[in-house]
């Protein structure tokens, strides 16, 4: 009975992370597949290596918690999480001029673009789960300021580890080509 007691207290103060997602586009132009290449090259996401990439999902967790104070030390409360996450995007704007064929290339594209990107922001979820579930599960600590700053150094190792994944999940799919983002 105390065990299933507990879990119920865990879950409640575990609500899983809030996720609000915004689109950012760069506009191209062009008839061709030649064209829109070149758009893409010229108007693309530079990274920090250097490349310019056709796309990029950008995410930003912050964390929120109450701890309460007792005769045994602090202890956490409950925890929330917000997950900001950016897409940047190519839009077509002459789309609609453009013969049927290549509208149907890039169509293909743009799902399978979307669905790398997509696999960005679910690291970024997956990240935001692992900071309210290791913070929750935090014993007590002498004072909350120690609660306090171990919660946070907490929450930023599991960024940096959820980064490198991210770098995983580029290196394995190759930045998208694998799951067939290219174009053309």
């Amino acid at each position: 009975m105390t065990i299933t007691v507990l879990v119920g207290l865990v879950s409640l103060a575990f609500a899983g992370p809030a996720v609000i997602t915004d689109s950012d586009y760069y506009d191209i132009e062009g008839l061709t597949a030649t064209e829109l290449r070149e758009q893409m090259n010229i108007n693309g996401v530079v990274w920090t290596d250097g490349n310019i990439y056709d796309a990029y999902t950008g995410w930003d967790v912050k964390w929120h918690y109450q701890y309460r104070l007792t005769g045994d030390g602090c202890f956490m409360k409950s925890v929330a999480t917000t997950l900001n996450v950016v897409f940047r995007l190519p839009r077509w704007t002459n789309y609609a001029e453009a013969p049927g064929p290549l509208q149907q290339k890039w169509d293909a594209y743009m799902r399978s673009l979307r669905r790398h990107e997509n696999g960005h922001k679910d690291i970024g979820i997956q990240t935001a789960v692992a900071i309210e579930r290791s913070l929750i599960e935090l014993g007590p600590a002498p004072t909350c300021d120690d609660l306090a700053q171990t919660a946070n150094a907490l929450g930023r190792r599991i960024i940096s580890e959820y980064a490198a994944r991210e770098r995983e999940y580029d290196a394995r799919t190759n930045f998208g080509e694998a799951q067939g983002a290219v174009f053309p």
